[in-house]
C-alpha cells in the first residue's frame, strides 16, 4: 500500500491495475496526522497481538477498537473524492473520523445496556445507529470503490421494499428504525461475524505476514525455490508457483500475493520465453492458490470454523490435499508448456546453490513450523500467529544483514506495516455486515436456497453449476472474502438440500469464490499482474482460467467424493489417490501435453481417463487409472526412450 504512513518496505508496487482495483487513490499526510496515523496504526498491532498471546478482550472493545480505529484511519487517509486537498485531510474527513469514532465508542460505552433494551432503544440509539450505517458504507466506499458498498446499499433497499419484489423474494419489508438499530446495535450486522473474524484472525496473520517481510523471511521463500528450481525447464515459472504456495499461505491474500512475488518472477518468465500474458496467469493463479492453501486460506478457513462450528484444526488438515492438487496441476501445466515451447530454465551463472541459500536463511522456517506445530497441537490459531510473530523477532537476529535484524524500530515499522494492509480488509467488514444482517433478517438466505433446490430439480450438478453462477456474479462486486461470506449464507443450505456434508458444501462455495480473480470481465488479480507484464488483462484472464481449471474440478469432487475424508478412512484416501492421478490426466489433457504433444486419440483417451478416475466408484477409478497408464506409457516409448542406433551405411 502506497499509504504515507507506511514505510517503504517489502516489493515496490505495481502499476495502476485498472478497474476494479481493490483500492483507491490515498493521501500523502502532512507530518502532524501522519504521525498520529502511525501512532495509531503501531497501538492497534500492539494490541491485537498482546490480544492473540493473552487473550481477548471483552467483545464490545474486541470488534469495537478494531472497526473505530480503521474507519478513523480510513477516513484522514482516504479523501473524499478527486477533488478534495491531497497533502491534508479536509474538515469532511476530520469530521467523518470523529463521527464513526464517536459512533462506535457509544457502541462500546452502550454495549451491554444495548441488551438489556433491545427492541425498546432510545431516539439516540436510533440516531447513532443510522450514522454508523451510512458511515460503515462511506469507508467502504472511500477504501474499495463504489462497487460493494452499492451491493451493500441494494441490500437495505431490498429490506425496505420487499413487498415490491416478485413472489419468490417478497418479504413484510424492514421499518428504516428496525433495520438500522439491527444492524448497528446488535452482533449480527456491523459487529457480526465479519467483523469478529477479522478481529480475532486476520489482524494477527497480517501483522505474521508484515514481521515476516521485515525479517527477510519473504525473500528467503523467493531465493531458496529459485536456487531449488531456476535452472529447470521453465524454472522461473515453476519458482513462481513454489513461491506464491509459500507466501500465500500466510498471507491469505492474493492481490499481495501477486505483488510480492510477482514483481520478482514476472520478468525472470518473460526473460526466459514465456508470453507476457502467460508469465502473468501463472502468477495469478499460483497466487490465487495461496488463499486455499493452510494455515490462513485466505481467513476462509476461520470463517468456516465460525460459521459451522467444526473446529479449525480439521479444517486445515482436510483443506490441505485438495490444496496441494491444485498447485500440481498449475505445476504440470506450467512444465507442459515450458516443454511445449522450447523454454528452458535460468543460466547456471544467475542461480545461486541451494545449499548456500539454505545455510544463510534456514531460521526463517522456524516461525512457520512453530506456527503448524502449535495449530495441530490444538492451540488457538490467534495464539499460535502471535508465537509465530514473537519467534520472528528472535529469529531475525540470526540474519547475516544488520537491517533485517528486528530490533524496536523493525518492530514499530512491521506494526504500522500490518495495520496499513489491514485497511482494505477491514474497511469492507461494516458494509458486509450490512449485507449479511439483511440475508439473515429478511429470510433472504432461505428464500434463495428454495430457488436453487426448485431451478435444479433433483440434479446435484445443476445446483453446482447455479452456485458457480451466482459466485461468479457475486465476485464482480465483492472481494473474495465476502463473496464467499454472503455465498455460504445463501447457497451452503441449498447444497446440503442435496445430502452434501456442511464442510463440503463451504468448500464448494469457498473454492468457487476464488474464480473472481481471474475469470474475466472483473477479475482483479489478472488486471494486477497484467501491469506488472505489460500484458493485456483480458488476455491474462482467459489464460489464468486454462491455468486454474482445477477451481471448478475440485467443486465437483467435494459434491461427490470423499475427498474431505467425509467417508470412512479407505474410502478417503482411495479418493485422494484417484483423486491425485485424475489431476495429473486432467492436466495432460488440458495442455495437450504430456511427454511430446498428444494425439487425438490420446488426448480423448486422457479426457475420459480423467472422468473416470473422479466419478466416485473402485471400478470407475481402475478404468481410468488404467487408461491413464497406457496414455503415459505410449508417450513415454514415442518421446522418452532412447532411439536405436543407426545401421552402418553400406557401401563399396
Amino acid at each position: 500500500m502506497n499509504t504515507s504512513f507506511h514505510p517503504a518496505s517489502g516489493p515496490p508496487a505495481p502499476p495502476d491495475p485498472g478497474p476494479g482495483a481493490e483500492s483507491r487513490a490515498q493521501r500523502r499526510l502532512p507530518p502532524f496526522f501522519d504521525g498520529q496515523v502511525r501512532l495509531l496504526a503501531a497501538a492497534m498491532g500492539a494490541f491485537y497481538i498482546y490480544s492473540a498471546v493473552f487473550g481477548v478482550a471483552a467483545p464490545q472493545w474486541h470488534r469495537g477498537l478494531y472497526l473505530g480505529l480503521t474507519f478513523g484511519m480510513a477516513f484522514l487517509l482516504f479523501p473524499l473524492r478527486g477533488a478534495s486537498p491531497a497533502g491534508r485531510p479536509s474538515a469532511f474527513d476530520m469530521a467523518f473520523a470523529a463521527l464513526s469514532l464517536g459512533a462506535v465508542g457509544y457502541w462500546i460505552w452502550q454495549y451491554e445496556g444495548l441488551a438489556y433494551r433491545a427492541g425498546d432503544y432510545t431516539g439516540l440509539d436510533y440516531y447513532v445507529s443510522i450514522a454508523g450505517v451510512l458511515l460503515s458504507l462511506e469507508a467502504c466506499r472511500r477504501v474499495t470503490g463504489m462497487a460493494m458498498s452499492v451491493v451493500a446499499v441494494g441490500a437495505l433497499l431490498f429490506a425496505y421494499f420487499g413487498p415490491y419484489f416478485p413472489e419468490m423474494l417478497a418479504h413484510r419489508g424492514v421499518p428504516v428504525r428496525r433495520l438500522a438499530e439491527y444492524l448497528f446495535l446488535t452482533d449480527d450486522g456491523v459487529f457480526g461475524v465479519m467483523t469478529n473474524v477479522m478481529a480475532t484472525y486476520v489482524l494477527i496473520f497480517m501483522y505474521l505476514g508484515s514481521f515476516m517481510a521485515r525479517s527477510g523471511a519473504g525473500k528467503f521463500f523467493i531465493d531458496f525455490p529459485l536456487a531449488l528450481m531456476g535452472r529447470a525447464v521453465g524454472g522461473p515459472a515453476k519458482v513462481a508457483v513454489f513461491s506464491s504456495a509459500i507466501f500465500g499461505s500466510i498471507s491469505g491474500a492474493s492481490v499481495a500475493n501477486i505483488v510480492a512475488t510477482g514483481t520478482f518472477t514476472i520478468p525472470l518468465m518473460k526473460r526466459t520465453g514465456f508470453k507476457p500474458h502467460v508469465a502473468a496467469a501463472i502468477e495469478n493463479t499460483a497466487s490465487t492458490g495461496g488463499q486455499l492453501l493452510p494455515p490462513v486460506m485466505g481467513v476462509g478457513a476461520f470463517i468456516m470454523a465460525e460459521l459451522t462450528g467444526i473446529s479449525y484444526g480439521h479444517i486445515a488438515l482436510v483443506a490441505a490435499i485438495p490444496a496441494l492438487l491444485y498447485y500440481l496441476s498449475i505445476g504440470i501445466m506450467v512444465h507442459c508448456e515450458a516443454k511445449r515451447l522450447g523454454l528452458r530454465g535460468l543460466p547456471e551463472g544467475e542461480v545461486r546453490p541451494a545449499g548456500a541459500v539454505l545455510r544463510e536463511g534456514w531460521f526463517h522456517a522456524i516461525p512457520l513450523s512453530l506456527l503448524m506445530l502449535f495449530l495441530y497441537a490444538g492451540y488457538s490459531p490467534p495464539y499460535c500467529a502471535g508465537v509465530a510473530v514473537g519467534a520472528t523477532v528472535l529469529v531475525s537476529w540470526l540474519n547475516r544483514d544488520p537491517g533485517l535484524r528486528m530490533g524496536p524500530r523493525g518492530v514499530w515499522d512491521a506494526l504500522i506495516d500490518g495495520s496499513a494492509s489491514s485497511l482494505i480488509v477491514g474497511a469492507t467488514a461494516g458494509a458486509i455486515g450490512i449485507i449479511v444482517g439483511v440475508v439473515s433478517l429478511t429470510g433472504l438466505g432461505l428464500k434463495l436456497s428454495n430457488i436453487i433446490v426448485s431451478l435444479a430439480g433433483s440434479s446435484l450438478l445443476a445446483a453446482v453449476f447455479l452456485v458457480a453462477l451466482a459466485s461468479l456474479v457475486l465476485g464482480m462486486g465483492l472481494p473474495i472474502t465476502a463473496s464467499y461470506l454472503v455465498l455460504a449464507v445463501l447457497a451452503v443450505p441449498a447444497l446440503a438440500e442435496f445430502g452434501v456434508p456442511v464442510l463440503a458444501a463451504h468448500m464448494i462455495v469457498f473454492w468457487l469464490s476464488q474464480d473472481s480473480n481471474f475469470t474475466p470481465p472483473v477479475c482483479l488479480g489478472a488486471y494486477v499482474a497484467a501491469s506488472i507484464a505489460g500484458a493485456d488483462p483480458w488476455k491474462t484472464g482467459w489464460a489464468s482460467l486454462k491455468f486454474g481449471k482445477m477451481l471448478y474440478v475440485m467443486a465437483l469432487l467435494f459434491a461427490y467424493t470423499s475427498i474431505l475424508f467425509t467417508g470412512t478412512l479407505e474410502q478417503s484416501l482411495w479418493a485422494v489417490f484417484s483423486a491425485l492421478v485424475g489431476t495429473v490426466a486432467f492436466s495432460f489433457w488440458t495442455m495437450r501435453f504430456c511427454y511430446g504433444p498428444t494425439s487425438h486419440p490420446e488426448w480423448l483417451a486422457l479426457g475420459a481417463s480423467t472422468v473416470l478416475c473422479f466419478i466416485p466408484g473402485v471400478f470407475t477409478d481402475m478404468a481410468g487409472i488404467a487408461l491413464f497408464a497406457l496414455v503415459y506409457y505410449a508417450q513415454y516409448r514415442r518421446y522418452k526412450r532412447p532411439l536405436p542406433a543407426p545401421a552402418p551405411a553400406g557401401g563399396a
